[in-house]
């Protein structure tokens, strides 16, 4: 798993990041001015995947040049290491730590305030101490909805699919939001949902395998949420025998450069690096720690790829739709578990 784990896992880890912020006794009492010399980043995977690790790796880099910073990364270290690692960039002249998995969490918030680094985590808005620790959360929900926006356009069977790798709540907030944008555009269209696994998020065969069945239930539009079993979404979609064109849209980054076979019509991208600029101007500011940050679509943090593919009417449409979310007059519901995503497809 790239970047989380289980839901029950989580909800353990949340458990003990609270505790463990709430009785570290070595955390300072207050933050000071500083100025970030030095931008380090962990990744649980290689920053190649087109998407969570590559974005959160590209971002830091572009973030440490606005600075001048130096920029570290270790990446591909997987969960066993995380202390080890997260230690050794704190102790190595880190200014900034980047804990780039919501799985790395405890680890981090500890590692932050014992070694007076600012460090960032992801998911939990609880995660915040002043000078040492915050936070990144989504609203990748608004993306999704002009993602289904997007595919009921598109759709040329008045049948579109979702597919998640894994019982994950980010992705059951997409997947929703994805339904709501579809259900805007077509109250009756046929929308199947399917997962891969509990945890199939690098489950790229698996991926395949899902994705071939629901094609081979009609769908023509697929929104596929997976970190690397992504890339058994985009191998099945190119191979699939459906008679007509199938379309594939992505999460979190850009798999363009390796669509080959020109089905990927677009993405619901996730983009940090204003958010790690903001961290940094906070920590200079002496601000750090005192508030989370969130991506979305006003903010810029989240956003859907635009591709030739898209005719200029459906985008123009797309865009009215994006304009009222970010002015507050069209809300996009959030649903966090499965039950509630399959509530909005049944609701017609």
């Amino acid at each position: 798993m790239h970047r989380r784990l289980p839901v029950a896992a989580l909800a353990v880890l949340a458990a003990v990041a609270v505790a463990v912020a709430a009785g570290a006794a070595i955390a300072a009492t207050a933050s000071s001015k500083a100025t970030v010399k030095q931008v380090a980043i962990a990744t649980p995977a290689k920053p190649n995947d087109y998407g969570w690790n590559q974005q959160g790796y590209n971002a830091a880099k572009a973030a440490a040049a606005s600075v001048g910073a130096k920029f570290v990364a270790q990446t591909n270290i997987g969960y066993d290491k995380t202390e080890t690692v997260l230690r050794q960039l704190a102790q190595g002249g880190a200014s900034f730590i980047i804990a780039h998995a919501s799985g790395f969490d405890p680890i981090a918030v500890r590692i932050g305030e014992q070694y007076k680094v600012p460090i960032m985590t992801y998911d939990y808005p609880t995660n915040l101490k002043k000078g040492y620790v915050s936070n990144i959360t989504t609203s990748s929900q608004q993306g999704a909805y002009l993602a289904g926006i997007l595919a009921a356009k598109m759709s040329k069977t008045k049948h579109v699919g979702v597919v998640i790798s894994a019982t994950d709540p980010n992705w059951y907030k997409m997947s929703g939001g994805f339904v709501a944008g579809v259900r805007s555009v077509s109250p009756k269209m046929k929308i199947s949902f399917a997962t891969i696994s509990p945890t199939g998020y690098d489950d790229s065969a698996g991926g395949k395998r899902v994705v071939t069945q629901v094609i081979a239930t009609g769908a023509d539009v697929i929104f596929g949420m997976g970190d690397d079993a992504s890339f058994g979404y985009l191998q099945g979609i190119e191979t699939a025998k459906a008679g007509h064109k199938v379309w594939y849209i992505g999460d979190i980054g850009n798999m363009g450069p390796i669509d080959k076979h020109h089905v990927l019509l677009s993405s619901v991208m996730w983009f940090y690096t204003k958010t790690y600029e903001q961290a940094i101007s906070d920590i200079k500011a002496g601000t750090y720690g005192t508030h989370g940050y969130n991506l979305t679509l006003a903010n810029g943090g989240i956003g859907l790829l635009k591709t030739k593919y898209i005719p200029a009417s459906v985008w123009s449409q797309i865009q009215k739709a994006q304009a009222k979310i970010k002015s507050g007059t069209l809300k996009v519901p959030l649903t966090t578990k499965a039950s509630q995503v399959q509530a909005l497809i049944n609701k017609k």
